[in-house]
């Protein structure tokens, strides 16, 4: 297993039109504390703030004084919002040298713990995969990427519902949108991808299908909580967030 720093990259650059806000998407609060600032406090249990990249993009300035509220982070700008894998193009260059493995995660998935993400890695560098993704089954998978298997079991390629057939929406595994990734990998995979796709968009979802088209090894995690991962998307989502956080603070004073 590497012993190498793992680094952090943090989706949040979007605006989050569902959410009916002028106010960017990771800014929105969840028991009085934004939804970046739980995906941070998590991420740090994991790595060091040298190691800890978020993408900026809408209102970054505003999204850049929430961050650094956790110390020396580091950021990057996504001008554009062309997609989840540019994204991650623009945050390549903010990665220490050193890193050996990045995990990828979504600023608007507050619920998301540590201990998930250390497994997630553990996981992946005891298999020495190319990449290993956060799966989770849904009893209702409508709005989330698909995770497609081969005749022989092996994940081939995740699939957004926009692009999957009638078929294919009935699977109920779906991509959490968390990911661990050989670093060197992961700037060969985003190099290889094109927007060939309903949103005209660089996937980040299409390394699966690079690392399985190149034979590299791919691996999945499941975590057996949904609630965990699934990103709050709208006021509906964000409501329902602070019921369960309530919830468990109750939990803990009780």
């Amino acid at each position: 297993m590497s012993n190498s720093p793992v680094s952090i990259v943090i989706l949040a650059a979007g605006l989050g039109t569902r959410m009916k806000s002028d106010k960017a998407k990771v800014l929105h609060e969840i028991a009085g504390k934004s939804m970046l600032s739980y995906v941070l406090d998590a991420a740090l249990t994991v790595t060091a703030c040298e190691h800890v990249v978020v993408v900026v993009g809408c209102q970054a300035e505003a999204v850049r004084a929430e961050a650094a509220k956790k110390g020396g982070v580091r950021f990057a700008f996504q001008e554009r919002q062309l997609g989840t894998g540019h994204a991650v193009q623009c945050a390549l260059d903010a990665l220490s040298e050193e890193t050996g493995d990045v995990v990828i995660l979504c600023g608007d998935v507050p619920f998301i713990a540590g201990d998930t993400i250390c497994r997630l890695v553990a996981a992946h560098r005891q298999e020495a995969r190319a990449v290993t993704l956060l799966s989770v089954a849904l009893e209702n998978p409508t709005g989330y990427g698909r995770v497609i298997r081969d005749p022989e079991g092996n994940v081939s390629r995740i699939i957004e519902e926009a692009d999957a057939s009638e078929q294919e929406r009935e699977i109920n595994v779906v991509n959490a949108g968390i990911y661990c990734v050989k670093k060197d990998f992961l700037a060969w995979a985003l190099s290889r991808i094109e927007p060939h796709n309903a949103q005209n968009e660089i996937y980040l979802t299409d390394i699966i299908g690079v690392a399985y088209t190149n034979k590299r090894r791919i691996g999945t995690l499941v975590c057996p909580d949904a609630d965990e991962v699934i990103g709050v998307n709208s006021r509906a989502d964000l409501a329902r967030a602070e019921e369960r956080m309530a919830a468990g603070l109750r939990g803990k004073t009780s």
